[in-house]
């Protein structure tokens, strides 16, 4: 078969087109910025994921060392498409924050398949500056801080490499030095921007829920082992800071959560209301305490404060059982003020249908303590008499408050009492309230906080200070009476209410429970709190109050416009006069020297910038242009040259000098020749 002169094979044209034209330290950088964009994340995506990471890496460097040659874009696309169905089948299908970052994260590690041109390479890298931004739409911790810092560094190194790639070495110093320059001159811009752009009034896009990475912490439901969860979870959950100096004491610090009314033989579940309560009434004497709050996000509507709250700020309400809800999902950190009347006893109204729901609890179930309350009952039906015998029983027989109690099945109350005698809060509140229930007291459990850690400025309450308690009603007349708070913990374990949750923990909860490392946490959350005041907390009414100190009252598009102008000449100006100062000439003594006598032919342009192709021709223009001069400059280019290759660093001054003296005597031949 003949061919025609100078025809190429097709598919030979086809390796050669897709051939890599990339180095492997170029490829490298690009993996490594990859990794650092996507790692991070990899907790929250399908577990899938990494396994598929790894294939198309291991696959990627194999074509490269080998030199395969890039993969048939119809396997390209089946690839993507199942990648796309299986984010569906673990995530669904619609429109989400996580499926929108699974999706763009898993389309930027199936991009290396074919980044075999710099085209690509440069996109796969923009794509790693977005996905680390995706990481901020979960959180914006102190911490986060250090990865944005490491992981822009990485993309920008990798940015630098595919666009001024210098040898094969895979850091090279001046790569490196240049990337940080980068960075340092990005970093004032990102700072006037991060204060002037305009801030939003409510979330980005009007979605409630696109921010916020929150912990659930306590939630409207309890049953045995969910607080445990909790009490091994030491992150913060709220800070608080109070008017003045005066700090309640730990057994008066219960940071009331939500109300749980319905008990379904294991599980303790939350009443839904439709009215909001009326100002409290004091029921005794009681101290009048303004606070603040730090709510870390919990992705729910419930806020925390002292028994009981009496004014709230805008955005929270009430509820009829005292529980202070928000009127939006807490998926950001949520500052609120509110004022307390610190009590342990709240006066109330008790409707029919309430107090039904109150004395409600699984007929038929947890026999053996019905027959114990109904011998109780038998002997006295004062309710003080029936709270304090109740009380008394766990105090005076063998019950233990455990963290690792054994677990509870069937009629739990019956086994909590008679058989493990072993439990946390919420068995105590849980087998409490049932009791009380059974006694017909109306009663329920109250979840929330209990305690918290001096910590400077603010008292820090975690996860593991969670809590559970009981509220009996006591009725002075038909349906009026109060609401009296009852710890049933703190009869078994008093130090847990009196001095706070580790002082009850005989063991190390994790690898990790060492006392040293928990003051560590504890004093790094200074920085936090700090951090989230002056970052996290940077909303609108405080970067008005910026822009009123400035003097920009009104904050139209205009002002913000104008302001925006002005603020980038003035950086722009900043970042060119570092440009200028750091990529200005230095030159070495010896080359001052030179430069010295260039500059006394600078009166000739045409002579003086001959000069910078160096002495020998530069000197050999000067001498025929001043033949008067020859033997001058011929003194001087011995000495130069001497000075410029001479090892013995004792005599550059002396010869340094004598140049100088030569340069001298040259500029006066000089001009005496140009006044003949």
């Amino acid at each position: 078969m003949s061919k025609e002169p100078g025809a190429i094979p097709v598919r030979s044209a086809i390796i050669k087109r897709i051939k890599s034209k990339l180095s492997l330290k170029q490829l490298i950088w690009i993996t490594l910025a990859v990794l650092v964009a996507v790692l991070p994340q990899v907790y929250r995506l399908p577990m899938w994921f990494l396994p598929m990471t790894v294939v198309v890496l291991g696959y990627r460097f194999y074509s490269q060392i080998y030199r395969i040659p890039k993969t048939y874009n119809a396997i390209l696309i089946l690839v993507s498409l199942l990648a796309l169905v299986m984010i569906i089948y673990s995530q669904g299908f619609g429109l989400s924050r996580e499926i929108s970052v699974t999706i763009l994260i898993t389309m930027t590690v199936l991009k290396l398949l074919e980044t075999y041109q710099m085209r690509d390479a440069l996109l796969v890298v923009i794509l790693c500056y977005f996905v680390t931004m995706t990481r901020f739409l979960y959180s914006q911790d102190m911490f986060l801080l250090l990865y944005l810092i490491v992981s822009i560094w990485v993309i920008t190194q990798a940015l630098n490499v595919l666009n001024y790639e210098g040898d094969d070495r895979w850091f090279n110093a001046k790569e490196i030095s240049r990337t940080g320059g980068w960075i340092a001159l990005a970093i004032p811009f990102a700072a006037l921007f991060f204060l002037a752009f305009p801030r939003l009034g409510s979330p980005i896009w009007g979605s409630p829920d696109i921010f916020g990475e929150g912990k659930t912490g306590i939630s409207d439901t309890m049953q045995p082992g969910s607080i445990i969860e909790l009490f091994m979870d030491d992150s913060p959950a709220f800070r608080v800071t109070f008017d003045g100096d005066e700090v309640p004491a730990n057994n008066q610090l219960y940071w009331r959560g939500p109300v749980l009314w319905n008990f379904d033989g294991v599980m303790w579940s939350r009443q839904r209301h439709d009215s909001i309560k009326m100002p409290i009434k004091t029921m005794e004497p009681s101290t009048t305490l303004s606070y603040q709050i730090e709510l870390e996000p919990t992705g729910q509507n419930y806020l925390f404060g002292l028994d009981y709250v009496s004014r709230s700020n805008t955005g929270a309400m009430l509820l009829p059982d005292s529980t202070l809800y928000s009127i939006t999902k807490i998926n950001q950190l949520k500052h609120y003020n509110l004022t307390t009347k610190l009590q342990t006893q709240l006066s109330d109204r008790l409707i029919p249908f309430h107090r039904r729901l109150l004395l409600a609890y699984p007929l038929g179930s947890n026999n053996e303590t019905k027959a114990m309350i109904d011998q109780w009952l038998s002997q006295s039906s004062n309710k003080y008499e029936i709270i304090n015998k109740t009380l008394r029983h766990f105090n005076q027989n063998e019950f233990y408050y455990s963290y690792s109690p054994p677990p509870l099945s069937g009629d739990v109350i019956d086994q909590f009492l008679f058989e493990s005698k072993r439990g946390f809060c919420e068995h105590y509140a849980s087998t409490f309230t049932i009791m009380m229930r059974m006694a017909g007291i109306p009663a329920r459990v109250v979840t929330g906080y209990q305690g918290g850690i001096n910590n400077g400025d603010y008292i820090l309450v975690k996860q593991s200070d969670a809590h559970a308690w009981s509220e009996v009603f006591i009725e002075e007349s038909e349906g009026v009476g109060y609401w009296q708070r009852v710890d049933p913990t703190a009869t078994v374990a008093p130090e847990r209410v009196e001095r706070g949750s580790r002082q009850i923990m005989d063991s190390k909860r994790t690898i990790t429970d060492y006392d040293w490392l928990i003051n560590i946490r504890e004093f790094m959350d200074q920085y936090r709190y700090q951090w989230n005041q002056w970052v996290r907390d940077y909303n609108v009414s405080k970067q008005q109050a910026l822009f009123d100190a400035i003097g920009v009252k009104q904050r139209d598009g205009k002002s913000i416009a104008i302001m925006l102008i002005t603020i980038i000449s003035f950086t722009t100006l900043i970042v060119v006069v570092v440009l200028w100062y750091l990529q200005r000439q230095t030159y070495l003594p010896v080359q001052r020297i030179y430069l010295r006598f260039a500059k006394l032919f600078k009166q000739d342009q045409a002579l003086y910038q001959q000069h910078t192709l160096g002495l020998e021709h530069f000197s050999q223009t000067v001498k025929q242009q001043h033949p008067e001069l020859s033997s001058s400059i011929n003194h001087f280019v011995n000495l130069y040259v001497n000075l410029r290759y001479n090892d013995k660093q004792t005599e550059h001054q002396k010869i340094s000098a004598h140049l100088n003296q030569v340069i001298d005597k040259i500029r006066q031949q000089l001009k005496q020749s140009q006044q003949r």
